[in-house]
């Protein structure tokens, strides 16, 4: 309990810049439940793997799309195989997106955290 209301207590300024920075450029009021889980992630890889608010808000925008391609996957018709595939791929893609605004110890701290935090299944 200590360590997580002292990974919130650290990350919150950080979610605070974050959340000004959307209001400033664009209204930023998560719409829906997509959104919201795309927040949520954001703010717990910021506690752990430091990105600035530029690197929050682009991991921020990738992964409401990521959500949003992975829902209309899961909620398909193609069998579970192809369901799998999709899933592995937009996972994939996501990753490499990720290496490309992340530094190396960010990113190598990232793909750690993911595997908890987004796992495909």
């Amino acid at each position: 309990m200590k360590y997580a209301l002292s990974n919130f207590i650290k990350g919150l300024p950080i979610l605070l810049a974050f959340l000004s920075f959307h209001t400033s450029s664009a209204q930023f009021v998560p719409q829906n439940e997509v959104e919201e889980q795309a927040a949520k992630l954001v703010q717990a890889y910021q506690v752990e793997v430091g990105m600035t608010v530029e690197q929050a808000s682009a991991v921020y925008e990738k992964i409401v799309v990521v959500i949003a391609e992975e829902n209309a996957i899961r909620n398909s018709t193609t069998t579970e195989e192809q369901k799998k595939k999709s899933l592995m791929e937009i996972s994939k893609e996501e990753t490499e997106y990720m290496g490309t605004i992340l530094d190396s110890k960010q990113f190598k701290e990232y793909k750690k955290m993911k595997k908890t935090l987004q796992p495909l299944y």
